[in-house]
């Protein structure tokens, strides 16, 4: 039996850490283009916690690093944020293997669409260790 750990709780590993800034990552490694090119996409959530949608973002690589480009939301009910997480990663996983399937990026981004992914047009990127914005962002 597994012991489920709050991203937010104290780590089991006994580091002293929140759960997400520790342990978290080793057991769940982000689903993300399988080639490192222009874009990537990292799932995550849109929403406050308890209350968060499946969330995944297309990242852009820049000089600077990484900016985001665009975000897609689930429209679903409300979930809390580590099943939002769950969820979100699982479609982006099912995507890509459409998309390695078909060859074709349509593949990947009509699957998305027929999964209930918007684009969100004005949205915030979080720093996850202050729980303030560190981006704001509007789409045209």
């Amino acid at each position: 039996m597994t012991t489920k750990v709050g991203r937010n709780r104290l780590c089991l590993c006994g580091s002293g850490k929140k759960y997400k800034k520790c342990c978290m990552a080793k057991r769940q490694a982000p689903a993300e283009s399988p080639v490192a090119g222009k874009f990537k996409f990292e799932p995550g959530t849109y929403g406050v916690p308890e209350r968060c949608m499946p969330s995944i973002a297309c990242l852009k690589r820049s000089p600077s690093g990484w900016d985001y480009n665009f975000v897609l939301v689930k429209a679903d009910d409300p979930m809390s944020e580590d099943q939002a997480l769950s969820v979100a990663t699982a479609d982006l996983e099912e995507a890509f293997s459409k998309k390695n399937e078909s060859g074709s990026d349509e593949s990947l981004a009509m699957f998305l669409k027929d999964r209930g992914y918007l684009s969100v047009d004005d949205f915030n990127v979080v720093d996850t260790e202050t729980d303030r914005p560190t981006a704001r962002m509007k789409l045209n």
